[in-house]
């Protein structure tokens, strides 16, 4: 009796978490990150991609630049730019893209969502419905990830690849790109709107979620798999990037392709 009531416990908890966010894409190669949430409320953070909110149902409130809009029902947020969302009774698709050139806000302006302050937000749902799947369309497309300077491409490609802390990080780089610590982290920060350490904790989460996505291991085998000292590190680093704990966006996992 004590099992079953386990597992029904058990099947109850994760049927109440999927409710609260599915993730629908998670594609490492491309850079594009796609979940559903329900009730998204996020802490102020900022993060290297950028966000794409669309409100399925209800509207959120969106703070950023110092300014609080309320009853949004689509809004984008450009890499980098702090902001903190707070909902109720709402359901939202979220799409995440990383992009290291001008192409997609290029993009943005053809499409008439031109950001100010590297933000767009409108409370009126008319033709914005469809802007997401338009721009995942354009974003499977184009290399948005592609950094005009090669150098700096290649320090990505390191950084990616390579599992290994700051200090020796940092020496690889500047011994394969042939440039100072000073010049490197300089143009690094230009180029991808972060320093090298911050793009670095960027890479580890994201190694992190897709080992937990797709080999299913718990919080723990992914912090050390993917460079963390332990679970409360990346659990800091979870939530001062993406503003929600790991726990909430790890255990409510429906991956669908």
């Amino acid at each position: 009796m004590a099992t079953q009531m386990k597992k029904w416990l058990f099947l109850k908890l994760a049927t109440a978490l999927e409710d609260i966010m599915k993730v629908l894409e998670f594609d490492l190669k491309k850079g594009i990150y796609r979940f559903e949430i329900n009730d998204l409320n996020s802490e102020n953070h900022s993060h290297p991609v950028v966000e794409i909110i669309a409100a399925l149902e209800g509207t959120f409130l969106l703070e950023t630049n110092g300014k609080k809009e309320r009853n949004v029902v689509f809004a984008i947020i450009d890499s980098n730019i702090a902001h903190k969302v707070t909902s109720q009774n709402c359901t939202a698709a979220l799409t995440m893209i990383e992009s290291h050139n001008s192409l997609l806000n290029t993009f943005f302006d053809q499409l008439g969502i031109p950001l100010t302050n590297g933000v767009f937000v409108t409370k009126v749902n008319t033709h914005f419905t469809h802007s997401p799947d338009k721009i995942r369309s354009f974003a499977l497309r184009r290399n948005l990830i592609h950094v005009e300077d090669e150098r700096i491409n290649k320090c990505l490609q390191i950084i990616e690849n390579e599992g290994i802390e700051y200090d020796k990080m940092v020496a690889m780089l500047t011994s394969k790109v042939f440039l100072s610590k000073s010049r490197l982290s300089h143009l690094f920060k230009e180029h991808i709107g972060i320093s090298i350490k911050k793009y670095l904790v960027w890479s580890r989460l994201k190694k992190a979620t897709n080992l937990v996505l797709r080999e299913g291991i718990n919080l723990t085998q992914a912090s050390v798999q993917s460079g963390f000292f332990d679970q409360a590190h990346l659990s800091n680093a979870f939530k001062n990037i993406l503003g929600i704990t790991p726990a909430k966006a790890y255990n409510s996992r429906t991956l669908q392709f």
